[in-house]
């Protein structure tokens, strides 16, 4: 599965994001349309890597969509402090487990050390059976955030799109998904679950680890099933 079709398809709906853009007007939408550079990759060194104003950026974030369309969890929103305490960025995660069909609220915290790597919005996950990069390769600190990923035992690449609002507006929802079926790629868009009566949770706690590893054998089997295709 190629990646770059799908960052520049939620690269095009932050362009829009606050236009007055009509999805009905094919003509411009064509002409906004960007073109797709040859060889995109998020593990590319000049990929990202721009310096993050933590002061900016502080405060919740809500994830709206995401690549691929895994569903074991919904309603992940993140916390993001003001400043760093002992050369540590802490990250406060709140989210729902959708395994098996049950919703089950979980409140964890990530950390990652105040190094060169997190300054510039790259972040580094080690699960033990895993290690996932992801990389902020758009911020507008009053709105949304996009980034791409990559991990270790698996070539599908991963995209987070992040709103500092928990549901996007329908106009941009609906170019993201014209764009998408224009590169086919509609289904890989996980539209995730933040409403207020949907996101109320309930008691019991799946860790992140466990998804990331139910996350990672999705993402073996989905593109299996793309390269048979």
């Amino acid at each position: 599965m190629e990646g770059h079709p799908i960052i520049w398809t939620l690269l095009l709906a932050l362009c829009c994001c606050g236009s007055q853009l009509e999805v009905g007007a094919s003509r411009l939408l064509s002409r906004m349309m960007p073109r797709v550079p040859e060889g995109w990759s998020c593990q590319n060194e000049n990929i990202g890597g721009f310096s993050i104003n933590l002061t900016e950026l502080s405060g919740y974030w809500f994830e709206v969509a995401r690549v691929p369309n895994v569903d074991v969890l919904a309603c992940l929103n993140v916390s993001v402090p003001a400043e760093i305490e002992n050369n540590t960025l802490s990250l406060g995660l709140n989210y729902i487990s959708t395994v098996n069909n049950e919703w089950q609220f979980a409140n964890e915290s990530v950390t990652f050390p105040w190094t060169n790597d997190t300054q510039h919005g790259r972040f580094n996950l080690d699960y033990g059976i895993a290690t996932v990069t992801y990389k902020m390769v758009y911020v507008n600190y009053s709105s949304v955030a996009l980034l791409c990923g990559f991990s270790s035992i698996s070539p599908i690449p991963l995209f987070k799109l992040f709103s500092r609002v928990p549901e996007i507006s329908q106009r941009a929802r609906d170019v993201i998904q014209y764009v998408a079926n224009t590169y086919n790629v509609s289904d890989q868009i996980a539209w995730e679950e933040q409403s207020p009566d949907g996101c109320n949770g309930s008691a019991g706690q799946a860790p992140l680890a466990v998804l990331v590893g139910l996350m990672a054998a999705l993402w073996c089997l989905s593109f299996r099933k793309r390269s048979l295709s």
